[in-house]
């Protein structure tokens, strides 16, 4: 798989629907943004509400990439499966962290193997907490140092949207977000032969 291709290739599907995904990522970052400002309560509505519209994103742009009626509610949608989804962002998180504290270096790798969860339990919702991680960990096997050169290809354009005062990045997540999408479909290709 080439990176830049599989780039390019988001970026051309995801052209007719930008404005929409761009409003769907500005959506996100202000849900989830605001109320950890606020105080000490906000910080923990923030953690709260980021899993679910995670998942919402997952969603949205899934069905972008499969060709599927994508829009505005498919946020709402990852708030579904609530407990299941509030677990799989905790784990994620306490995995994620205590890795990190490992000399970074594992915290990558578990961030990454499993990142891909999101998406899965958008197509398997029938899955368990654990069984979602586990599959997300299983499509990434092999592919991590692919998924984490792919992250690294899109820190040049979020730094360029920092320079346009910070409004640049909800025009690069949707990119980013969508060639996730595309990456996932692939892995799941690759695993399926």
């Amino acid at each position: 798989m080439n990176l830049l291709d599989l780039m390019r290739a988001s970026r051309e599907k995801l052209s007719p629907n930008w404005v929409i995904a761009s409003l769907i990522c500005f959506l996100y970052g202000l849900i989830v943004g605001v109320p950890s400002g606020l105080n000490s309560y906000g910080e923990l509505l923030s953690f709260l509400l980021a899993g679910p519209l995670q998942l919402g994103m997952a969603i949205y742009f899934l069905n972008l990439v499969n060709d599927r009626p994508a829009s505005v509610e498919n946020l709402i949608e990852g708030f579904k499966p609530l407990l299941k989804i509030l677990l799989v962002y905790l784990i994620i998180s306490i995995a994620t962290f205590f890795g990190l504290l490992l000399l970074i270096v594992p915290g990558i790798i578990i961030a990454l193997g499993l990142s891909m969860t999101y998406f899965v339990l958008v197509e398997k919702p029938e899955l368990t907490v654990e069984e979602s991680l586990k599959e997300s960990w299983r499509l990434t096997q092999g592919y991590k140092g692919k998924l984490f050169f792919l992250h690294l290809r899109f820190v040049p354009w979020y730094l360029l949207g920092l320079l346009c005062f910070g409004i640049g990045i909800f025009i690069v997540l949707p990119w980013h977000q969508m060639t996730l999408a595309n990456f996932y479909n692939y892995l799941k290709q690759e695993q399926s032969q």
